[in-house]
């Protein structure tokens, strides 16, 4: 991965987050929400469980997530 940013990370249970950066993949920039495991170290590991979304989808990323507030 060439850059990436925290944004946000919500606990998803014992060992388990969800986290939101900012990528920089091949000169490319996404949203990626992955979900990531604690390893043996004490180390935040991510999983294969996420998507990367291209940050020009980001505005309707936004939309989605506001129409299931009232969900």
């Amino acid at each position: 991965m060439d850059e990436e940013r925290v944004i946000a990370e919500f606990e998803r249970g014992p060992g388990q987050k969800i986290v939101v950066r900012h990528t920089r993949f091949r000169g490319k920039e996404y949203l990626d929400i992955r979900q990531f495991f604690e390893g043996d170290g004490g180390d935040w590991l991510p999983t294969k469980k996420g998507v990367a979304v291209p940050i020009e989808l980001r505005e309707a990323l936004i939309e989605a997530f506001q129409k299931a507030e009232g969900i």
